[in-house]
């Protein structure tokens, strides 16, 4: 096996610098090949020699870059409703919620807003939410932000709000 190995290497190198031949065959095409072809005239060719230029240099990674959560803090409030708002009777139960989130919601980032522990929709790439059909009570809501994954990045401090209904 090591002897066969060793007569391929070796032969490589002349595999490589074979001769080239330039002829032109009855149909007028031009054919280039390593072996002279008999009967026909025939031009050896000459390579130039082979193009090589140095490898650019390497270039330095940067250092791994830092997960978007760790290069800041992220914060959400909900800033409306404010803490202990009441929500007065003329409004059905029908009222906006938005909170604001530091930094703005990234591509991939995602807020969900949560009433009294259940989740409102679905996560979703803005920051207000519009309510409607609120029972009447106190509601406590929450805003959490996840990433595409669902994995919890940051929540808002609970605010509670009273929605007043007419009663039957």
């Amino acid at each position: 096996m090591n002897r066969l190995f060793l007569a391929l290497l070796l032969a490589f190198p002349l595999a490589v610098s074979a001769q080239i031949y330039k002829t032109v065959d009855e149909n007028g095409n031009t054919v280039f090949t390593d072996k002279p072809p008999a009967g026909r005239s025939s031009e050896k060719v000459q390579l130039g020699t082979t193009n090589s230029a140095p490898p650019p240099p390497p270039v330095s990674r940067p250092e791994k870059a830092v997960a978007a959560e760790e290069k800041f803090e992220i914060s959400v409030n909900i800033v409306s409703p404010a803490q202990d708002t009441t929500i007065a009777i003329g409004y059905a139960g029908n009222f906006s919620v938005e909170a604001q989130l530091t930094p703005p919601l990234a591509k991939g980032i995602y807020a969900q807003l949560l009433m009294d522990g259940t989740p409102i929709g679905g996560p979703q790439s803005h920051n207000a939410w519009s309510l409607n059909n609120v029972f009447r009570g106190s509601h406590i809501l929450t805003v959490v932000l996840t990433n595409a994954g669902g994995d919890h990045l940051a929540e808002s401090p609970p605010i509670t709000v009273h929605v007043l209904r007419a009663g039957l």
